[in-house]
């Protein structure tokens, strides 16, 4: 009776969630992430918009765990800077986004594109869409860049209020990390998704204070770069010993960014470590994360 009931559950769950085991197991992780965080930190998901869905309708449930989705290359940036992203592929996402942004959630396009006319047209295919999007000249996201809208003295007080950002994730660029906080205060966008450290020396709790001010006094977001669907092998959380024998949940390398590991996100101890790296960005005071690599969902389905 006992072995019939397994069979029966697990013919039920296969049911329900069919390849999107890994999908639920995703938004389990984003849960832990929403609890530990509580109602006043914003959480963007970024790639991997699939996530919000259920057989092609919006998960409702989903929805009240976070507060934006965020692309990577809609209109640019598929196969390399300046190359414009396949009809059909940008199609597909516009249709999910397009839902997203319908059930009253912000969405953010990054771009990757340095060429001025790619620039002033991709201001107006977002405008048209009701989506903040910029231009970043670089895959790497390593400079600060001029926005592709205006920037404004207003005061930022929600993610609904931000009409330009910036997107910094790899601060190589700057020598210490005065250097890069007095680059960043020097700016006027109305949120910073930034990657909170320069090599692994986080920004203190003052310092972010500090970015919460526009260069022209208004007030701004600081969200911190938050990589939950793989490891990376220069973060404080990563083992030496893990060079030459790694944890059996780190599954391999990804390809295209040396030092980042595709690993089981749904793995106890990447939980644990989860946990500990959020408690340090909340130490800093940020006012929310961006969460990347949540598709790493994709690559198990």
């Amino acid at each position: 009776m006992k072995k019939n009931i397994l069979i029966l559950l697990f013919f039920i769950t296969n049911f329900i969630y069919g390849n999107d085991v890994t999908k639920e197991r995703m938004r389990e992780l984003i849960a832990q992430i929403r609890l530990q965080a509580g109602a006043n930190k914003y959480l963007i998901t970024q790639n991997g918009s699939d996530i919000y869905f259920n057989n092609e309708e919006i998960d409702p449930k989903f929805l009240t765990l976070v507060d934006a989705a965020a692309q990577e290359s809609l209109f640019y940036g598929v196969n390399g800077v300046n190359e414009k992203t396949p009809e059909e592929e940008k199609r597909t996402l516009k249709k999910n986004l397009t839902a997203i942004r319908k059930n009253n959630k912000m969405v953010f396009s990054v771009n990757y594109t340095n060429r001025r006319s790619y620039r002033r047209g991709l201001k107006d295919n977002l405008d048209r869409l009701n989506f903040i999007g910029e231009a970043i000249p670089t895959y790497n996201a390593n400079r600060i860049f001029n926005t592709i809208n205006n920037y404004n003295t207003r005061d930022v007080n929600s993610l609904k209020s931000v009409k330009n950002f910036l997107y910094l994730l790899n601060p190589e660029k700057f020598k210490t990390k005065r250097e890069y906080l007095n680059a960043l205060r020097n700016t006027n966008y109305d949120m910073l998704i930034i990657e909170p450290s320069v090599n692994g020396k986080f920004f203190t709790k003052d310092e972010v204070s500090q970015l919460k001010r526009k260069k022209n006094g208004g007030k701004r977001i600081v969200i911190a770069y938050f990589s939950i669907g793989e490891a990376e092998d220069y973060r404080t959380y990563w083992k030496k010993s893990w060079n030459t024998n790694k944890p059996k949940w780190v599954v391999k390398e990804n390809p295209n960014w040396k030092g980042n590991y595709i690993i089981e996100y749904w793995n106890p101890e990447w939980k644990k470590i989860i946990r500990n790296y959020q408690r340090k960005l909340d130490s800093i005071g940020v006012d929310g994360y961006y969460l990347d690599t949540i598709d790493t969902f994709e690559f198990f389905d």
